[in-house]
């Protein structure tokens, strides 16, 4: 038996909401499993056997433990990621969601949502990435010492991504240690006020709204400062009338619309007028609404 596990990259925070809301998008990883080989190997991308502290290698056995799984069954599993590691664009969350579904396929048992996301974060602390991993589409989340919790938006219409994603990394780590330890409360009002916004323009599809509501004083202005390309790509979305966010901690730079017509028209714009004034990749992503699906090969 075989199947396809395709886990979709995520953006936590789009500005405002920071540790709050996730966005999904249609670039993935890909995880072949074959049941009942002649043996048990795990595969990357260039065919090599997958270190040991892989996080999609101890979300596997960890689910497996949970799952009290103990059969000698042999397995080949072949990885495939398009999502670019250490650039903000949930790499780390789809390598641990995606162990904990093998796990699931391996020992032939389901787990709740909910289950699944408690176990994810023994690895990872960014419910945030994790839930819109899962679930697909925009989702908003909360987690606290005593509650964990996310919901999906019933987001108007479909969303696209202009994203910047820069040939250097930058780990959430180093991003969180830069960030002040309190903040005034005009400034928490604040991100209160541009967050109802965002939320309330992705329901009504209203584009101006969000960018409305993209502003933030929490993350932002502290981590741009590790961004070299934020200024110049600011300033030419202002063509646009649009803003531009940090994806997750960065470096990868996001702009929403709803439009894959306008999408492609900034898209073009930013290759042509920046060539020789940024050093990475730009690309234009479409949300997706279903999360992470499985496929009978």
């Amino acid at each position: 038996m075989r199947y396809l596990i395709k886990v979709p990259a995520t953006s936590a925070n789009l500005g405002p909401g920071f540790d709050t809301i996730g966005i999904c998008w249609d670039l993935y990883l890909r995880i072949d499993i074959e049941l009942n080989s002649l043996e048990k190997r795990i595969l990357n991308n260039n065919k090599e056997e997958i270190k040991k502290n892989d996080l999609f290698l101890q979300s596997l056995a960890y689910t497996l433990d949970y799952l009290r799984f103990k059969e000698d069954l042999k397995y080949t599993i072949k990885i495939e990621s398009e999502i670019p590691i250490g650039k903000g664009l949930g790499s780390s969350a789809a390598a641990i969601l995606g162990g904990i579904f093998t796990a699931e396929i391996i020992a032939n048992k389901k787990l709740e949502k909910f289950e699944k996301i408690k176990i994810a974060l023994n690895f990872e602390n960014h419910i945030d990435n994790l839930s819109a991993c899962l679930e697909g589409g925009v989702v908003i989340c909360l987690k606290n010492e005593n509650e964990i919790f996310f919901s999906k938006l019933p987001v108007y219409s479909n969303i696209y991504g202009v994203i910047f994603i820069p040939k250097y990394t930058l780990s959430t780590e180093s991003a969180r240690k830069i960030l002040p330890q309190n903040y005034p409360k005009e400034d928490v009002i604040f991100n209160l006020q541009k967050l109802s916004f965002l939320i309330t323009g992705l329901i009504k599809g209203d584009e101006a709204l969000i960018d409305m509501g993209m502003d933030d004083k929490i993350h932002q202005p502290y981590r741009f400062k590790l961004v070299k390309e934020y200024n110049t790509l600011k300033e030419e979305l202002k063509k646009f009338n649009k803003k531009l966010v940090l994806s997750g901690a960065g470096p990868s730079l996001i702009t929403l619309t709803f439009s894959y017509k306008k999408a492609l028209e900034i898209l073009k714009n930013l290759e042509n007028n920046l060539k020789n004034k940024i050093d990475g990749k730009l690309m234009v992503l479409k949300v997706n609404n279903e999360g992470i699906k499985i496929e009978n090969l």
